[in-house]
C-alpha cells in the first residue's frame, strides 16, 4: 500500500542552531625557544604541542634549554594538560620572530622563553610584544638590581656625532651594551638622520663609541648636514632590571620571577600552576550556595613550586624585590612588584602573585576570561538567529546572553557574593543595565548599534595577609 508524506498535513522543519564563536584558551602555555628541529621546529613549523615531558624527550636532549624548560612546567602539581613549544631564529628580532610564531599559532594565552634571553634587552621587547596582545607572559630574572628598591640611575653624558655612513657617537667609557635604549637631546640641532626625544637602540658598541638603530639590532642610522649646540646622550636604566622596566612601564601582561640561582624557571613553573585554573569549570549552585571552591578562581601567592629551591635572602631583599609591605600591601617605592619563591614559617610559597602594573595574576586572567567570553556569547547569539530585533525584547536576548556569562563567571568564583541586606540569602554582587529602545537617538538606531549593556561587579579576589589581636587579661 502507498504511504502518503507527512508533508501532505504537517510541515516540520529542524534548523540547526550551530554557529557558535570558537571559544578562546586558557589552559595553554607556549614556551619560546632559540634551537630549530627541522622539519618539526622551524621557520615554517613555528609551534608542536607536548603532552608529556616524555614527547618531549624525543626531540630534545636533556640538557637542552626547551626540555628544562618543558620540565619545570611538567613537574609542577597539578601539572599543565599540554605545553606548546615554539620556535623563533634567534638571529633576528623577538619582536618579528614573536610575530611570526603568533601569525602561524595564536592559540596560547600564557607565554614564557628559554633563559637566553634572560635579563637583555630581548626580554623588554617581548614585554613590550605582550603588552599588544591577548596573552600573559612569565619572565624569569637574576638580575641582583631587583634586591634594592632604589632605581640605578640612567646614564647619561655629553656626546659628539659625526658626520658618516654610519653616524658615530663618541661618549668616554659608557658601559653601554648592544641593544640598549638611548635617547638624545640637544641645546642646538641633531645632525639629520637623528631625532631628540626618539628612542635609539646601541649597535657596534666599543669602549668610547657606538652607534644607533631605529630598531635593536638594526642598521645604523647615518648621519648627514650639519649639527649645532651641545648634544645628550641618556640611556635608561630602568632600575637596572626587567622587573622595574616593567613598573616603569605600569605593564598589565608580564610578570617577574627574582631568583639567584640561574638554572630555575620560576616564571614557567609559575604560569604552568595558572595554566591548570580552569575558569570554565565552575558549579553556578554551589556558588549561590556560598561555595568558595565552586570554581577554579586562584591566586598564585602561597603557593608550592615543585624544583624550585626557596630564595636565601632577608626579608628586607623579599620587600625590595616585590614592593609588597607587611599589613600595607604593594608600594612602588619599596620595591620591584616581582615575583619571588620564600620559605615563609617552613612552608615554602610564592610571593605576591603581581605583574609590573601591581595588578594580580588571577586579576588579569580573570578579566580577560570574561571580556573573551562575553564577546563569544554575544557573537554566537547574533549569529544564531535569523535577527535580533532592536526592540526592547531584542536588546533584552542580548542582555539575557550578557547575565548568561556572568552566571559562569559566580560559577568560576571570580564575582564575588556576599549576603543581601537582611542576611539570609546570599547573591551574587553583579548588577547588568540597559537603556530602553526609546531612548536611544534615532541616528543610532538607523545604524543598528544596540544600547550599551553595563555590567557591574565586585572581583573576588583573595585575601593576601592576615591579622589578629589578643588582649590578654588577669
Amino acid at each position: 500500500m502507498a504511504r502518503l508524506p507527512y508533508s501532505r498535513v504537517v510541515d516540520v522543519t529542524l534548523t540547526r542552531q550551530d554557529r557558535f564563536a570558537v571559544a578562546t584558551g586558557f589552559s595553554v602555555a607556549l614556551i619560546v625557544q632559540p634551537e630549530v628541529i627541522a622539519g618539526i621546529l622551524d621557520a615554517d613549523h613555528r609551534t608542536k604541542l607536548y603532552s608529556t615531558l616524555l614527547e618531549v624527550a624525543a626531540d630534545f636532549d636533556e640538557a637542552d634549554a626547551a626540555y628544562k624548560a618543558a620540565a619545570a612546567m611538567f613537574a609542577q602539581n597539578p601539572r599543565p594538560r599540554q605545553i606548546k613549544l615554539g620556535y623563533r631564529n634567534a638571529a633576528n628580532s623577538i619582536t618579528s620572530e614573536l610575530n611570526a610564531i603568533y601569525a602561524a599559532d595564536s592559540d596560547f594565552y600564557w607565554l614564557g622563553f628559554t633563559a637566553e634571553i634572560r635579563d637583555t634587552i630581548s626580554q623588554q621587547l617581548a614585554a613590550d610584544w605582550a603588552e599588544t596582545k591577548p596573552v600573559l607572559a612569565g619572565l624569569d630574572s637574576n638580575d641582583i638590581s631587583t634586591e634594592s628598591p632604589a632605581a640605578e640611575p640612567d646614564k647619561t653624558s655629553t656626546v659628539t656625532i659625526s658626520i658618516a655612513s654610519p653616524g658615530v657617537v663618541t661618549w668616554n667609557a659608557h658601559g653601554l651594551q648592544n641593544g640598549d635604549q638611548v635617547v638624545l637631546t640637544t641645546s642646538g640641532a641633531l645632525p639629520t638622520g637623528m631625532t631628540a626625544g626618539t628612542t635609539y637602540y646601541v649597535v657596534n658598541q666599543a669602549t668610547n663609541t657606538f652607534q644607533l638603530a631605529t630598531t635593536p639590532g638594526g642598521s645604523a642610522v647615518t648621519t648627514t648636514g650639519t649639527q649645532s649646540g651641545t648634544h645628550t646622550a641618556t640611556s635608561p636604566q630602568f632600575g637596572g632590571s626587567i622587573a622595574e622596566y616593567i613598573k616603569s612601564k605600569g605593564y598589565d601582561r608580564s610578570f617577574v620571577f627574582y631568583h639567584t640561582d640561574a638554572t630555575l624557571y620560576g616564571a614557567l613553573a609559575m604560569l604552568a600552576y595558572a595554566s591548570t585554573r580552569d575558569l570554565d569549570r565552575g558549579n553556578l549552585l554551589a556558588a549561590q550556595r556560598g561555595d568558595i571552591n565552586s570554581g577554579n578562581a586562584y591566586t598564585v601567592k602561597f603557593k608550592k613550586l615543585a624544583g624550585i629551591t626557596p630564595l636565601n635572602k632577608s626579608s628586607a631583599v623579599v620587600q625590595a624585590i616585590t614592593g609588597f609591605v607587611p599589613g600595607l600591601g604593594l608600594n612602588p617605592a619599596q620595591g620591584h612588584f616581582a615575583n619571588t619563591y620564600v620559605d615563609i614559617g617552613g612552608l615554602p610559597m610564592v610571593v605576591e602573585g603581581s605583574v609590573g602594573s601591581a595588578a594580580f595574576i588571577d586579576e588579569i586572567h580573570a578579566s580577560d576570561w570574561i571580556v573573551a567570553r562575553m564577546q563569544e556569547a554575544l557573537l554566537s547569539t547574533l549569529a544564531n538567529n535569523a535577527r535580533v530585533p532592536y526592540t526592547n525584547p531584542g536588546v533584552g536576548m542580548l542582555t539575557n546572553t550578557v547575565d548568561g556569562v556572568m552566571r559562569r563567571a559566580v560559577a568560576a568564583g571570580v564575582v564575588a557574593a556576599d549576603f543581601a541586606d537582611d542576611a539570609t540569602e546570599i547573591v551574587p554582587e553583579y548588577t547588568i543595565s540597559v537603556d530602553r529602545v526609546e531612548n536611544i537617538p534615532a541616528s543610532q538606531r538607523r545604524n543598528r548599534i544596540a544600547p550599551d549593556i553595563k555590567v557591574d561587579f565586585r572581583y573576588a579576589g583573595a585575601i593576601h595577609y592576615a591579622s589578629a589581636s589578643i588582649t590578654l587579661r588577669f
